[in-house]
């Protein structure tokens, strides 16, 4: 009996090394290509496989779908293991689920691995990257992790500003402002101005920033240790401070002095946004056994949609007033984009200013997402990457969809949007 069960625990050793290798070239391209709801769907067909590459796989899914301890968990096992072909990602990953579960510190150790054990692997725009992310996150190693204390179901009212851009209330250090509500946000910000009379203290870091128009904006750190939003309370809320003219636009006259971001919102655990920019959060959590539609790609959150019975992935920012669509899409839909529509000049614009792009104008593009269909009434598609995203995903998703719906609830828990 027992030279059979090692005959038979071979036997399974042998056929899960057989399912990794057919496994991997799909999952790796998934991977790369950063078509995460596609890799999740796929690594459901592999459950009994606990080989390195299939640790690796779920522990960038878990954290794509804000799965942090289950991340780390998986990620620290390949790590362990004497067959990780994949370190680089691993670490990056890993960096990215401690960062995101507010552990600056250990975030930052991992950046250091990286730099000290791979710098040799890397090209210079990584190496930048990871010195980067070191820089911030080191920066703010001994700031405590985030917290949040709901004070009951929350409920309050947001107006729009001259941008029609969603501001909602908030108060720092007895000083009430109105900081713009912005999913694309991968950070709180302040202005520099904001943050001196909030009487926050600044941090004094060299951190780059991106923007929409792939422009790099230095920043300095500081850190809201009471930011009061309605009826509840986030402690140690990290802001990125920027000057004031990089969030100023001066073809409007337009001025943002502070952005609630990512972290902040999804500390909350849901967010409902009606027409009327009615904010309100659910103190228990939404009971929902829907299977995810949004995910992340570091601090950006992506939505899944589909045109016509493609599925597409794009960027959610409730910080644009307009919906974009990227090259990605434009090479789906080509010849359908080159026979009702012109080629046109389109600005973008973002923190450190505005860029020209060639786009195509598209009247009445209709996608589905999360069941419900939309229509974007002069859709614009732009037809050469200005930014990292626009090499990956179709396009970013802003208020000309979002309003067309009465209710617009963002669940973190169970990384779903749900439109009523």
């Amino acid at each position: 009996m027992k030279s059979l069960l090692v005959k038979l625990s071979v036997a399974l050793v042998m056929l899960s090394a057989q399912i990794s290798a057919s496994a991997q070239p799909a999952l790796e391209s998934l991977y790369r290509n950063r078509q995460y709801f596609d890799l999740r769907d796929e690594l459901v067909k592999y459950p009994r496989d606990n080989s390195p590459e299939l640790l690796f796989y779920r522990g960038v899914a878990a954290n794509r779908f804000n799965r942090l301890a289950e991340s780390i968990e998986f990620l620290q096992k390949y790590l362990e293991s004497s067959d990780a072909k994949n370190p680089v990602d691993a670490y990056e990953t890993l960096a990215d689920s401690y960062a995101k579960n507010y552990e600056y510190g250990k975030s930052a150790d991992v950046y250091k691995i990286l730099l000290e054990r791979f710098k040799d692997r890397l090209d210079a725009e990584k190496i930048a990257d990871y010195e980067n992310s070191f820089g911030l996150w080191s920066a703010i190693r001994d700031v405590p992790p985030q917290k949040i204390e709901l004070g009951g179901d929350l409920q309050i009212q947001g107006t729009r500003d001259k941008a029609n851009l969603l501001n909602l209330p908030v108060q720092i250090n007895e000083q009430k402002m109105d900081f713009v509500f912005d999913t694309g946000a991968n950070l709180s910000v302040v202005t520099a101005s904001t943050a001196q009379k909030a009487g926050l203290k600044i941090i004094e870091s060299s951190v780059s920033v991106g923007s929409s128009t792939d422009a790099k904006v230095k920043s300095k750190l500081a850190v809201a240790p009471v930011l009061k939003i309605g009826n509840s309370t986030v402690h140690n809320a990290v802001f990125l401070v920027l000057e004031d003219k990089s969030l100023f636009f001066p073809q409007v006259d337009y001025q943002i002095n502070g952005i609630i971001g990512f972290p902040v919102m999804e500390s909350f655990g849901n967010v409902t946004i009606t027409q009327k920019n009615e904010i309100s959060v659910k103190a228990k959590p939404i009971q929902q056994n829907f299977e995810p539609n949004l995910c992340l790609d570091g601090f950006d959150l992506l939505a899944a949609a589909y045109f016509g019975n493609r599925r597409m992935t794009f960027v959610f920012d409730t910080g644009a007033v307009t919906s974009t669509f990227y090259p990605l899409f434009f090479k789906a839909e080509k010849q359908k984009i080159l026979k009702f529509s012109k080629l046109q000049k389109m600005k973008i614009g973002g923190a450190g200013g505005t860029k020209d792009v060639n786009a195509y104008s598209f009247r009445n593009l209709d996608l589905t997402i999360a069941g419900k269909k939309a229509r974007i009434a002069r859709a614009k598609i732009i037809v050469e990457p200005v930014n990292d995203e626009g090499k990956y995903f179709y396009g970013n998703l802003g208020q000309d969809l979002i309003k067309q719906f009465a209710r617009m609830t963002l669940d973190f828990k169970s990384m779903r949007i749900i439109f009523e």
